[in-house]
């Protein structure tokens, strides 16, 4: 890897109470008075819309994360700082319960001086001797030839050396201060830890992170201290990500998962690079796109979106919360990336549905997001057989619980440079194998994703479905936008029609009624028995009014109303960042589901 050796070890100094002796110290030691227990507070004091003329910061969970990215931008810091920052800290607030230092990460940046777009893909990496993926156990069996290779680390050190602006080891302050101080356990997280004592009690050194002194599991209430964690970051923020690939973590973890019968080796970690690309372009009602780009999947199922709202002429429409015909053709829209991925995909080749009713598709990813693919896919949508795939896509089941789990965060500083990161371990909460590396969980994400490997052969860059993306016009970020969960498209696309397509501000773009991730995948044996079946199209009950679902229903597109506690899990979560091109005002906004938060510099209101 690419490690500035030099320069790393002029940033290892030791850690103060409040930082890194000699440097920017963002962690809560030098907030102001009252800070920290603001942001800790259940729910947090902090604001879920943002207008600035300065620096904007927006994540969807984990307030004392945002409020540490907040830091970085008022010490100088630049967005990616900000955005990398947040990340670090939130993964600790959350017990590395849901995202991992260990996870994969998807980053777009702006660059102001340039005004050039950049994409990092921090994905997985198969492993190198992983011959036989098919076999590789599913979920209810833990083994080790369920890891994959972690990008997340090595990522956050190749967006620091290219776009940071503050000391790497500055931005582990936070994430250090929470590990080592502790923080006060919600009942989120005495959940979370409820729900999964089986697999955080298969190994001694993992049950030990989350049990008292006195052997209890900790609960809701509790200080919660993470000592293991806090020597791993103060490790690679002094020695860099190395630390993790070929260091004494990074042999810790092979050996782990040597011992659960993995193939991983310290080849395997030695040879992660991320991959810097060219961002896919496309145009979106006289806006410059700039999307992930292959071997991610999420730009193109994105941008050949956006196409088919164009070429359907949405806005025409009346909105879709009002007007059964917009609410339908959404629907049909965002229902294509689970029909082409599906189809093309989780399946060796194209399933024969797929090549007889859509042979005149185009599958070529490139070849995707270009206007002729969008009028052709547009053409094909209206024939019959189109709904027959979208049946067939839907009763696809892939390996029960395997969930997607999250975070973003959307940044802009305030010399107009913008980041949008996801990061994700990628698999239910902690995984089911319970492989915890000094504080660090790894996740077990292939055991969903046997086909894919197989497609893409043993030590190659794993394709994702993120989507970080950014919207320009004249040169300059316009949107700024991230989002997780299932319904991570779906959620993404309406956030950007609803500004775009119908003028909303960022807020209301946010608080709309939702599209969700169609029934499908790990659905229960309950679900998949409603009369709606596999196929429907999932809402939350009582966002969207009874007739006008009836109506689309009368169109021919089934449709299943479920109830708040389920919808979480076909929900997508979006935050984004709105900049006026006449004003350069930031509006930042987000979903209003979890602990997060827009935070910004010389605040304009709330």
């Amino acid at each position: 890897m690419n490690i500035r050796i030099s320069l790393l070890a002029a940033f290892a100094c030791a850690v103060s109470a409040g930082g890194y002796a000699g440097e920017p110290d963002l962690s809560p030691a030098s907030w102001p008075k009252g800070e920290l227990a603001r942001v800790l507070a259940d729910p947090p004091a902090v604001r879920s819309r943002v207008v600035s003329d300065s620096g904007v910061i927006v994540g969807i969970t984990a307030s004392a994360a945002v409020r540490s990215g907040l830091e970085a931008l008022r010490q100088g810091g630049s967005a990616v700082d900000a955005v990398l920052t947040h990340a670090l800290a939130e993964i600790v607030l959350y017990a590395s319960c849901c995202v991992s230092h260990a996870g994969f990460m998807d980053l777009m940046v702006f660059e102001a001086a340039t005004g050039k777009v950049y994409h990092l893909n921090g994905g997985w990496n198969t492993v190198l001797g992983e011959d036989d993926p098919l076999t590789i156990p599913g979920d209810g069996i833990p083994s080790g030839r369920t890891a994959m290779v972690p990008g997340f680390m090595a990522g956050v050190e190749a967006a620091h050396e290219r776009f940071g602006k503050l000391p790497f080891a500055s931005l582990f302050g936070p994430a250090v201060y929470f590990a080592e101080q502790g923080f006060e356990l919600k009942p989120f997280h005495q959940g979370v830890i409820d729900a999964r004592t089986d697999v955080l009690s298969r190994r001694p050194d993992t049950r030990a992170v989350f049990t008292r002194a006195d052997g209890a599991w900790y609960r809701a209430g509790d200080l919660f201290r993470q000592p293991e964690l806090a020597r791993t970051l103060k490790n690679v923020a002094s020695k860099g990500a190395d630390y993790m690939y070929t260091g004494e973590w990074g042999q810790k973890l092979v050996e782990a998962v040597q011992s659960e019968g993995g193939k991983m080796t310290m080849e395997d970690l030695r040879r992660y690079e991320p991959l810097w690309s060219e961002p896919l372009r496309s145009t979106y009602r006289g806006l410059d796109v700039y999307a992930t780009a292959p071997p991610n999947q999420g730009g193109v199922n994105l941008i050949e979106a956006l196409n088919l709202v164009e070429r359907a002429n949405l806005r025409g429409m009346g909105h879709y919360s009002d007007s059964p015909e917009a609410l339908h053709t959404l629907i049909r829209i965002a229902r294509v990336m689970d029909i082409m991925g599906t189809s093309l995909t989780h399946h060796v080749t194209p399933t024969p549905l797929f090549k007889r009713y859509a042979p005149q598709v185009e599958t070529d990813l490139m070849k995707r997001i270009t206007p002729g693919a969008a009028d052709t896919l547009w053409a094909a949508m209206a024939t019959p057989g189109w709904n027959d795939l979208n049946i067939e896509a839907y009763r696809w089941n892939p390996v029960e619980g395997a969930g997607n789990h999250s975070d973003a965060v959307v940044a802009v500083d305030a010399e107009g440079n913008a980041a949008a990161l996801l990061h994700t371990i990628n698999t239910a909460l902690w995984g089911t194998t319970g492989i915890f590396v000094d504080g660090v969980p790894m996740a077990d994400s292939a055991k969903y994703q046997q086909v894919k490997i197989a497609r893409v052969g043993p030590g190659k860059r794993l394709p994702i479905e993120t989507n970080p993306i950014m919207l320009l016009k004249d040169g300059r970020p316009v949107i700024v936008s991230s989002s997780i969960g299932m319904g991570v498209h779906e959620q993404t696309l309406q956030g950007i029609v609803n500004i775009i397509e119908y003028g909303d501000d960022v807020r209301t773009a946010a608080d709309r009624p939702q599209v969700l991730r169609p029934i499908g995948g790990g659905i229960s044996a309950a679900m998949a028995q409603k009369p709606e079946g596999p196929e429907a199209q999932a809402v939350a009950e009582g966002r969207f009014d009874p007739q006008l679902l009836d109506a689309v229903r009368a169109k021919g597109q089934p449709i299943t109303a479920l109830p708040t506690a389920q919808s979480g899990n076909w929900r997508g979560y979006w935050v984004g960042i709105h900049i006026d091109p006449e004003s350069g005002r930031r509006e930042g906004a987000g979903s209003p589901f979890f602990d997060g938060g827009a935070m910004g510099q010389a605040i304009n209101e709330d």
